[in-house]
């Protein structure tokens, strides 16, 4: 019986932590989500996922080039095929949210090759807008210069 009781009381004094720290975790700004679904694009190129990438992409996705979705698809399949190492480093990044909708402007460099041994390094400035849906932000439309 009294082991019973003791056991109950653990039970309840975790069950209250748990809600006592859930409730005092920081909430995530919407800036700071932005930023970790750019940091999901970067490892989802780096790692050769199509999935995880599109993943974070909007279903009415556009950009500069007025690819959908679809054809964005295709166009990750080619660069994974073209180029078995990839790297991305995003800096810079200045996000402005603007309730359901924000743009983010960075500065991203990326690199590929056939090896280890990167043979191509771009820099590109880059304006990215986002849709918040369902509390989840998603890449609405990619410009790039």
């Amino acid at each position: 019986m009294y082991q019973s009781k003791f056991q109950t009381s653990i039970i309840y004094l975790i069950i209250i932590g748990g809600m006592l720290i859930s409730g005092c975790a920081e909430k995530k700004t919407d800036e700071a989500l932005i930023q970790e679904q750019i940091e999901v694009l970067q490892t989802a190129i780096e790692t050769h996922d199509r999935g995880l990438f599109m993943g974070v992409i909007d279903k009415e996705y556009r950009d500069q080039l007025n690819n959908t979705p679809k054809t964005l698809q295709r166009m990750l399949m080619g660069f994974f095929l073209r180029y078995k190492e990839l790297s991305v480093y995003v800096s810079a990044t200045q996000i402005n949210v603007q309730q359901i909708r924000a743009d983010a402007d960075s500065q991203v460099v990326v690199t590929g090759g056939k090896n280890l041994i990167p043979e191509n390094a771009r820099h590109y400035k880059v304006h990215s807008c986002w849709k918040k849906i369902s509390g989840d932000w998603f890449l609405s439309c990619l410009e790039w210069e």
